[in-house]
């Protein structure tokens, strides 16, 4: 299965099947790369477990990202995807959220700070 990439407002929703390999990892980078998104949030609801390297690469796309003015929030409930996330993270990890909701809401009101910078 595929990563799920859908446009929400000007953020970029992408949905994991499953737990986050390498592969998957890479997945997400080319979709925001297609996507030109600068607020993605990576819904990882369905995964108990993210590979090392993918944490590395999710980790690295979000300072890639944050260095665009945007970011990356990601979606999990599990305590183990959390911490594998922070271990991977050299200056920040991506915010954690427990609701897709609550990580739009960050999503879109940092895309709204965006905006207000620009004025």
């Amino acid at each position: 299965m595929a990563v799920q990439a859908r446009d929400f407002g000007g953020c970029t929703i992408l949905t994991v099947p499953g737990d986050l390999d390498v592969a998957l990892a890479d997945e997400i980078g080319w979709a925001v790369n297609a996507a030109g998104s600068r607020h993605v949030v990576v819904d990882l609801g369905r995964a108990a477990a993210v590979d090392p390297t993918a944490a590395v690469v999710l980790v690295g796309l979000h300072e890639r990202v944050r260095a665009r003015g945007g970011g990356v929030c990601v979606v999990t409930t599990d305590q183990d995807v959390r911490a594998q996330l922070e271990r991977a993270a050299t200056v920040a990890a991506p915010p954690c959220f427990t609701e897709i909701g609550d990580a739009l809401e960050a999503s879109m009101t940092e895309r709204q700070s965006g905006f207000a910078r620009l004025a």
